[in-house]
């Protein structure tokens, strides 16, 4: 008994720290430098029940709740530990301004994201996607500026929408099945395509698919550098975990959505570099380089669904590359308050997870690539759908480039905070040291080309725009999709308010 009481407490820890601690900020004097003290350190509580591994059921602690770990949260659950803590760090020294309100979303927000990794049944796992999505709001209007509520009101709007399509998928779920455990999804009843279609375009508003990003580009400009690291690091990454927990590769009449979704995804992989390309603020740049990846990611999900019997080997290099992604733009967002301008050691910091980012040879982008380019060949896709998965190495390496232009600028006075450098170190180190403690095969040899000339095509597109000086990629107001609609919106939502107010 005492052994299944200490397996609840290691699962439920993760979830209930940073609830206490959020409760303790309402209290002045050392109740709250407590838990702003503390907070920095909980996401690593993650590890214990990684380690430990197994599920427990703690029906006192969480109401009757599902815990556990497996083999698709694993790697998320890594990436929230070491990129929340040491985000945390970064915030914690940094940030003086509205601590309250600052700490209240980032404690709540970690509360929702480890009850949604941990969560092996459908409501456990509802419940901490909701509260997530609900406490970023708070990241994001920190600042309480005019552009703050604006990127607010456009997060929350989505986000609301996001939750009622999700939500109205787990009750068609829960009419036909109960509550039922994650891992059963796949072979539950069949649930009508439309309930699906439901799910996944909710999950993809936190993924931010095109033309669901808009949100991504508003926020991070105005987000505190360290919750937009969170935020572009980890918590997008909710969106590819809902999809793959609640439409899993293999469930009857998922392989419907597979070409529609590798679409999409192809689309905002190259769509968003070219938006990213039209910005002139480094933050809003790597939000846009966010969307594309993503976008890359959406597509992988995608082709599980077309060829789900590749699920043993195309998902573990999933996760690697979502680590990957995870640690090297966290990384890139904490360089955003570091003046990497300064220096050329704090220029070359910034560099080394670019480079990751566009896949160079050697990185832990190579790896992550090169493992899904396997697995897709593995599934005969096609050599065309290879060709463009390397075209967009060229667009992130012409984004990256851009972004890099852009931030050696910042000069002003700031110290190297050792958060944002240990955060590179493991951006660089930890996917590799997961994908061989986990013996996914690098395969150096058959990499390195197809990982260097994607990178040597972009070096030679930009030194070809350098020589036409007229060449100029016109300015896109950040949220692009979102500014033709607004006037209109805010017409008929000032309309609506007159019609109310006169009845």
């Amino acid at each position: 008994m005492s052994a299944n009481i200490l397996a609840a407490l290691l699962h439920a820890l993760p979830v209930l720290a940073p609830l206490v601690a959020a409760l303790l900020l309402a209290r002045r004097g050392r109740s709250r430098a407590l838990a702003i003290g503390a907070a920095p350190w909980l996401p690593l509580s993650l590890l214990l029940p990684l380690v430990s591994g197994g599920q427990t059921g703690s029906p006192v602690l969480l109401l009757g709740l599902t815990l556990g770990t497996d083999a698709v949260s694993a790697p998320l659950i890594l990436l929230c530990a070491l990129a929340w803590t040491l985000a945390g760090l970064y915030a914690r020294a940094r940030i003086q301004r509205d601590r309250v309100l600052l700490w209240s979303g980032w404690l709540t927000s970690l509360a929702g994201i480890s009850l949604a990794l941990l969560a092996q049944d459908l409501g456990s796992f509802y419940a901490g996607y909701a509260v997530l999505s609900l406490a970023s709001w708070l990241l994001v209007i920190h600042a309480r500026s005019a552009e703050a509520w604006r990127a607010g009101r456009v997060y929350l709007v989505l986000a609301l929408a996001g939750e009622m399509a999700v939500f109205a998928g787990v009750m068609a779920i829960a009419v036909r099945v109960g509550n039922v455990a994650l891992v059963n999804l796949a072979c539950s009843a069949a649930l009508d395509p439309g309930w699906r279609a439901l799910i996944l375009a909710g999950f993809a508003v936190k993924l931010g698919t095109i033309p669901l990003h808009v949100w991504l580009p508003l926020a991070h400009p105005v987000a505190p550098v360290p919750a937009s690291a969170i935020l572009s690091g980890v918590i997008v990454k909710a969106g590819l975990f809902g999809m793959l927990r609640l439409v899993p590769p293999g469930a009857s009449g998922t392989e419907l959505f597979g070409p529609v979704l590798f679409g999409f995804g192809l689309f905002s992989a190259f769509a968003a570099v070219l938006l990213g390309l039209g910005q002139h603020r480094p933050k809003v740049v790597l939000a846009y380089s966010t969307v594309s990846q993503m976008g890359l990611v959406l597509a992988m999900y995608a082709a599980l669904l077309m060829a789900p019997e590749l699920a043993p080997l195309l998902l573990p290099w999933l996760g690697l590359l979502v680590l990957h992604h995870g640690l090297n733009k966290a990384a890139l967002f904490l360089a955003c308050g570091c003046a990497p301008g300064r220096s050329r050691l704090r220029l070359a910091l910034v560099v080394l997870p670019a480079l990751a980012i566009a896949g160079a040879p050697l990185s832990s982008g190579m790896y992550a690539k090169t493992g899904l380019k396997q697995a897709l060949a593995a599934a005969d896709f096609g050599s065309g759908w290879l060709v463009l998965l390397g075209l967009s190495s060229v667009a992130s390496a012409l984004l990256m480039w851009h972004f890099l232009c852009l931030v050696q600028k910042d000069r002003h006075y700031h110290s190297a905070h050792p958060a944002w450098i240990l955060m590179t170190l493991a951006g660089l180190a930890v996917p590799w040291l997961w994908g061989l403690s986990h013996s996914l095969d690098p395969q150096p040899g058959h990499a390195l080309w197809p990982s260097l000339w994607p990178l040597l095509v972009a070096a030679m597109l930009v030194w070809v725009a350098r020589r036409m000086p007229r060449f100029r990629i016109p300015e896109i107001p950040a949220g692009d999709l979102v500014v033709p609609l607004e006037a209109p919106l805010g017409a008929l939502v000032a309309r609506l308010r007159r019609v109310a107010d006169s009845d």
